[in-house]
């Protein structure tokens, strides 16, 4: 049920020598019970009349419940999030998963948004993953959003924990007017992931150069890889695009064998997982042992190689009957990538990987070792 503010305001008058314990006892009438997750109930509906009897009942307009503040309950709804902040509810209050403003714009309203801002919400303030309110606005390709948060100052280069920009998202959508005005707030392309090529897995299938080496910084300590596409060619040209492309950026050394192999590959946006999930590659002819410090694609059956992959940590002499072909191998740091993280070992579920991406390892095992980036050097 939703009223105008004239009427909220006649009856709050007429209510003002209503106890907490009468107005307690008209929210039972009303259906409600006395409680946080009642209160957050009556908020999410936008009942307004309800959301006054709460008040004068007592409840504080900042209290949380599920994970969300009441202006996070809101979702977006501009009479709620105004009377909220009315009530004195923080515009930044938060229950650690989102933001009243990132929520706000999530859901397309700019007023909400407006409000928020107007009563002090940090246009900043990153959710979990560091995901901020104008990263939401770039993607959904909200231009009047995206206006209103750099004219009150939101960051236009803020990266998140994912390793994604408003720009680099704006771009991947193809929202052009975003772009506009993010570059206008000065926001720069950076060497980071190209999201929108990565979004097409087709148009990445430029051939390698016969010798090539990449170059990983990670959370362990910098490796390097040197390929030669004579070995496994296919291997060697998805490697080599995918590198290109930044696509291992920020990813998780998400399984660990100990004292025989660990495994990257599976991207932290679900979304970009996602398209890589079926793009296989036919199998190359194994032309080399797997010996320590050997790069292999892992593989489900024949032709199912994509974009995982694993470091033989020893010399793995079983695997070279196994159809596996090793395409390059770690020619400086092999003691960096044999300490790498393995406490977890194959407990992190690929499935969640695939649907969840690093929120899910950012939360469930947050001491896994990181790839920061992986860039292609000079030999």
């Amino acid at each position: 049920m939703r009223i105008t503010g004239t009427i909220l305001l006649l009856l709050l008058l007429s209510a003002c020598d209503m106890t907490p314990k009468q107005a307690r006892r008209e929210l039972i009438d009303m259906g409600y019970r006395y409680e946080r997750g009642s209160f957050a109930e009556c908020v999410a509906r936008g009942d307004t009349t309800g959301l006054a009897m709460f008040l004068l009942a007592g409840m504080d307009a900042d209290v949380t419940t599920g994970g969300y503040s009441m202006l996070e309950h809101a979702d977006g709804n501009p009479d709620m999030v105004a009377r909220l902040l009315q009530a004195g509810a923080d515009a930044n209050s938060s229950g650690g998963v989102t933001t009243p403003l990132i929520r706000a714009v999530g859901k397309g309203s700019d007023r909400a948004a407006g409000l928020l801002l107007a009563a002090g919400a940090q246009p900043d303030l990153a959710d979990g993953t560091g995901r901020t309110a104008l990263m939401v606005a770039a993607e959904s390709g909200d231009a009047a959003a995206a206006q209103l948060l750099l004219a009150a100052g939101a960051a236009a280069n803020a990266r998140s924990r994912l390793g994604t920009t408003a720009l680099s998202l704006a771009q991947s959508a193809g929202h052009t007017a975003v772009v506009a005005l993010l570059q206008q707030a000065g926001a720069i392309a950076t060497d980071g992931p190209n999201l929108e090529a990565l979004m097409d897995p087709k148009s990445l299938n430029k051939p390698a150069p016969e010798r090539y080496e990449a170059a990983f910084e990670t959370s362990a300590g910098p490796f390097r890889v040197e390929v030669i596409r004579s070995q496994a060619p296919r291997a060697a040209d998805r490697f080599y695009n995918l590198v290109a492309n930044g696509f291992f950026d920020d990813q998780r050394f998400f399984r660990v064998v100990r004292g025989r192999l660990v495994q990257f590959g599976l991207h932290g946006q679900p979304d970009v997982a996602a398209r890589w999930y079926e793009a296989t590659i036919p199998d190359d002819p194994a032309a080399t042992a797997h010996g320590a410090g050997t790069l292999c694609f892992a593989s489900g059956g024949a032709n199912s190689r994509t974009t995982q992959i694993f470091i033989n940590l020893v010399d793995n002499a079983d695997f070279d009957g196994a159809g596996l072909a090793p395409f390059g191998r770690v020619i400086d740091g092999l003691e960096i990538v044999q300490q790498i993280e393995g406490r977890y070992g194959e407990l992190p579920e690929q499935e969640r990987i695939l649907s969840q991406g690093n929120e899910y390892l950012l939360e469930q095992f947050p001491d896994l070792d990181v790839i920061e980036r992986v860039r292609l050097v000079q030999p």
